[in-house]
């Protein structure tokens, strides 16, 4: 067998991240094209993201391969009359797992010996979830303000795998039953599809998240491939008429959503039909198209044949960096890491997925499979339960500064006074202090949150009463309808109210907020505030901080000096600086919180004698005992 035939042999079974089965028809070498470009585009976006904005899409383009392969697939078996939900199974599990093992083995792996226990312990949460075909709906019930970033989770990318795993334990029974009606199975796949694209559009203005990992809200884009294959099922060889302007068409579509979209759009939404409608059209028209014919080189074939273990191992890779870094790696160590998935996921092809794939003992390889899979996900959710397996790193751990954890709802009084979910906008009675003292109103985001311990701690020094209103997300500025500009307003008729000595704001100040403040600062002087207050930005750090603590310990043996100014963002500087200028310019009060934090020798990490307590449970919200420090010393300004 020559090189090139075995090329050609092994990218019939190229498979997208659904690893999906080749169409009835035989070998698409214009499919695996399109596989290529997917994925390339979304290594890119990882490694690169202002290079290619859009290239999320390309996880929409694996979407429509899906359901226009599956589909195909499960029409050809019941028109044959061999339909078996068992092989069916069978060879999902035999094409996905094996790759999905490797990845989940790995992760936890590196975990065990790299990672501090919060962040294993949210590791082991979305192996279980991998591992169970819920990374999805795991990633969403988790979504929230003080959700780790996208970066920090090396497993993210299983959201995908999850839809479509939902979408291949429910279709088969779907299609059974559909081609056994009397309109068939066509007449389903428009039905649920259009029920599907309406939930999308119903929910992501409001609910954006759960339209982005629900399966319901997902299901749509995988029915424009069902759609595809139920029209090919009627006429097994269609000819599409101008095969070159449709190729053409679907190109300009996919490529021009690559170039401009971004991640900043509410998608799916109906942004999502251009990539979708463009791999529609390439699929339609790409069996008989001379320009796909040209594109698809041995390289591109490649990359195609790899597509699913590339797609599952570059993100941990680019992850891992980030985790092991100070703030975002340089760009040629993102790119570097990239690369370096190539040949790891031909490895994971080569050496896992062929031998697993064409293995003579299909049944044992398939209970081994699934056996494995659910191991490492019982082990992650063991994991999970156990916070992190904290003994790994007890002798490390026990040297660094304490306070990371603390009781959010009671420090915070949150869901009274601090609002997080999007379902709360409505502040107790309570978050005034009843009394005749002098009121101190605290009108913030969660920074103001954060610092809350910190003005209970001086209140009695000061003789003052507090009152408490802040929401994650909701810098306290007036106008708009929308959910911030409701608990915004909620918050002005308390202070009219309230009629307090002096009103504090602050937040997770940069430079569009600070230049909205105006109204704020017009609002409280007509209900009469007597003194207005800016208190300014509080040091962040690129990472958080005690990541830093153990990246730190990593590169010098040593733990993490009280000052420093390791991974600190410059940014917090210039919003002081700016945060100075604008109360000058709205004629009000300023108290620079980071000048109570940084030095010329640094910013203080921790506070106290021994190991002390850490200042920053993440990289930008004080802990109890780092706002009881920062109140410390700005407290004789603001409560005077």
């Amino acid at each position: 067998m020559t090189e090139s035939t075995s090329v050609a042999a092994a990218t019939r079974d190229a498979r997208p991240p659904a690893a999906a089965p080749q169409a009835a028809a035989g070998y698409r070498p214009d499919i695996d094209v399109l596989r290529a470009l997917a994925v390339l585009s979304v290594v890119v976006f990882h490694a690169l993201p202002a290079a290619l904005p859009g290239g999320f899409v390309g996880v929409d383009v694996f979407f429509v391969i899906s359901g226009y392969l599956i589909t195909s697939h499960l029409l050809r078996d019941l028109g044959e009359s061999r339909f078996s939900l068992a092989a069916f199974y069978g060879r999902r599990i035999r094409r996905l797992f094996p790759a999905l093992l490797v990845v989940l083995v790995g992760v936890y792996l590196f975990g065990w010996f790299n990672l501090l226990p919060d962040e294993f312990k949210s590791l082991g949460k979305h192996i279980a979830g991998g591992a169970t075909s819920v990374a999805n709906l795991v990633l969403w019930s988790e979504a929230g303000y003080f959700d780790a970033s996208a970066d920090h989770k090396p497993l993210l990318h299983l959201w995908s795998l999850g839809v479509e795993e939902q979408f291949y334990l429910a279709w088969p029974l779907l299609l059974w039953a559909a081609s056994r009606a009397r309109r068939g199975p066509r007449w389903t796949v428009l039905v649920l599809g259009a029920l599907s694209f309406a939930a999308n559009l119903a929910i992501v203005g409001h609910a954006p998240t759960a339209a982005f990992y629900w399966p319901v809200t997902r299901a749509w884009e995988l029915m424009i491939g069902s759609l595809l294959a139920c029209r090919e099922a009627r006429s097994p060889q269609p000819t599409p008429r101008h095969p070159e302007l449709g190729v053409l068409a679907g190109l300009a579509l996919l490529l021009g959503s690559m170039a401009l979209m971004n991640a900043r759009l509410t998608f799916p939404g109906g942004w999502a039909l251009a990539p979708t409608l463009g791999a529609a059209l390439l699929i339609h028209h790409g069996r008989t198209s001379r320009l796909m014919a040209r594109l698809a080189a041995r390289p591109v074939l490649l990359v195609g044949l790899i597509s699913y273990p590339l797609y599952l191992v570059h993100w941990p890779i680019l992850s891992f960096l980030r985790l092991m870094s100070i703030g975002v790696p340089a760009w040629y160590l993102r790119v570097a890491g990239a690369l370096a998935a190539v040949p790891l996921a031909w490895l994971v092809y080569r050496c896992v997925e062929r031998p697993a794939r064409r293995s003579r003992r299909p049944r044992l390889v398939t209970a081994l499979l699934l056996v494995l899979v659910l191991a490492i996900g019982y082990l992650g959710y063991n994991t999970y339960r156990r916070d992190g397996l904290a003994f790994r790193m007890s002798r490390l751990t026990e040297r660094f500064a304490g306070g990371a954890h603390f009781d959010l709802d009671h420090d915070w009084r949150r869901g009274t006074c601090y609002l997080e979910g999007a379902d709360q906008e409505r502040f107790a009675s309570t978050c005034v202090e009843p009394g005749s003292a002098p009121l101190v109103f605290l009108w913030g985001d969660s920074r103001a949150a954060a610092i809350y311990p910190g003005f209970v701690a001086q209140q009695g020094r000061f003789g003052v009463r507090l009152g408490e209103f802040s929401a994650s997300g909701c810098p306290p500025l007036l106008g708009g309808n929308d959910h911030c500009g409701r608990i915004a307003a909620g918050a002005l008729d308390a202070l009219r109210a309230a009629r307090p000595h002096t009103l504090v704001l602050t937040a997770n100040w940069d430079a569009e907020r600070l230049a909205a403040l105006d109204r704020t600062v017009a609002a409280a002087r007509a209900a009469g505030v007597e003194r207005i207050v800016l208190l300014g930005q509080v040091a962040t750090w690129q990472s958080s901080l005690p990541t830093l603590y153990w990246v730190y310990w990593r590169a010098h043996h040593v733990e993490l000096p009280e000052r420093s100014d390791f991974g600190i963002d410059p940014a917090a500087r210039r919003f002081d600086l700016l945060g100075a200028a604008t109360a000058r310019r709205l004629g009000i009060d300023y108290v620079s919180a980071y000048d109570a934090m940084c030095n010329a020798a640094g910013c203080v990490t921790r506070s106290g004698d021994g190991r002390g307590r850490i200042v920053s449970f993440d990289g930008s919200h004080l802990t109890p005992d780092g706002a009881r420090d920062v109140m410390s010393r700005i407290a004789p300004q603001l409560l005077h």
